[in-house]
């Protein structure tokens, strides 16, 4: 009988346990890469990770991001002038993106759901009439390039 309740205590001690793991892991905070994820995800509406994994970029499509932050990093903002000039950059660097893609199939159609959006925010740089909004927009556009990272490898 003794060894009855023994094991009976033992198997509900080792269900008990098997469920608080369980119970951890189902409310565990999320990673950081899923949770900035969320943070950003109206943002980028219509793009998504791939089964939760981030889609391939080429080699020549992560280049050209790097180069397009570069035109960011580099940008003068002393006046509207300024502004327009490196909206002229941006658009250059997209072009020769756009120009040089390789890339086809799912990673491809996920790719220009961010580049879309990106596209859009150039050209409303490209018609900013103070040196404000344009300031705005830039940052915008920065924290949209950011997010390339989020989505590809």
């Amino acid at each position: 009988m003794m060894k009855y309740v023994l094991l009976v205590l033992l198997s509900t001690g080792m269900l008990l346990a098997c469920q608080s793991a369980n119970d951890k892991k189902e409310n565990a905070p999320a990673d950081s890469a899923t949770a900035v994820h969320d943070q950003h995800a109206e943002h980028l509406e219509g793009l998504a990770l791939n089964n939760g994994a981030k889609w391939q970029a080429d080699s020549i499509t992560r280049v050209n991001v790097i180069l397009l932050q570069k035109t960011i990093a580099d940008a003068k903002t002393a006046n509207t002038a300024n502004y327009l000039q490196t909206a002229a950059a941006l658009q250059e660097g997209l072009n020769k993106m756009v120009k040089e893609c390789t890339m086809q199939g799912p990673d491809h159609d996920a790719l220009h759901k961010w580049l879309e959006p990106l596209m859009e925010k150039v050209k409303t740089l490209k018609q900013a009439d103070t040196a404000e909004k344009a300031s705005a927009i830039l940052a915008d556009i920065e924290k949209h390039l950011d997010l390339f990272t989020l989505y590809f490898v």
